[in-house]
């Protein structure tokens, strides 16, 4: 009998320490009656409602890829109307550097030809003044050469 309750209680002990389903079955009966009867079906409509939008949610997906798929096709068209106007605007500012170089060399040249027309000018006064110097000069020494007076 020592033998018996001694196993007795050694089963007790082990039932207690590693069987639990008792205790949890305690505890979800606990919670389904805390579900039904405080909550009322509040939880339940919450439930629902999730449910609701998790459905809407899994409908919108398919038409998200799309959607996605065409964010892609739109982005890689952006990107090269970007680049063509990009090159378009490099083009136009080559154009304007191109006019604008244009205009300083015709700006260039006309000072260019100014000058040369003054040079010219200033070549004939000296040319006029050597002459007109020189002849006084053989005037006053008297070797005037007909000739050259002509």
């Amino acid at each position: 009998m020592a033998g018996e309750s001694v196993i007795r209680d050694v089963s007790g002990v082990y039932s207690r320490l590693f069987d639990h389903r008792a205790v949890l079955q305690n505890e979800c009966k606990f919670v389904v009656r805390e579900f039904e009867s405080k909550r009322n079906d509040r939880e339940a409509l919450r439930l629902a409602e999730a449910l609701k939008i998790v459905n809407e949610i899994q409908n919108k997906i398919p038409e998200c890829k799309e959607l996605a798929e065409r964010m892609n096709d739109v982005q890689d068209h952006l990107k090269d109307a970007r680049q063509r106007c990009h090159d378009i605007l490099e083009k136009e500012e080559q154009d304007l550097n191109k006019s604008r170089r244009e205009e300083i060399k015709i700006k260039t040249k006309k000072k260019w030809d100014e000058f040369l027309k003054e040079k010219d000018k200033e070549e004939e006064k000296i040319e006029k003044d050597f002459m007109t110097k020189s002849l006084k000069l053989k005037e006053k020494y008297g070797m005037v050469d007909m000739s050259v007076a002509e």
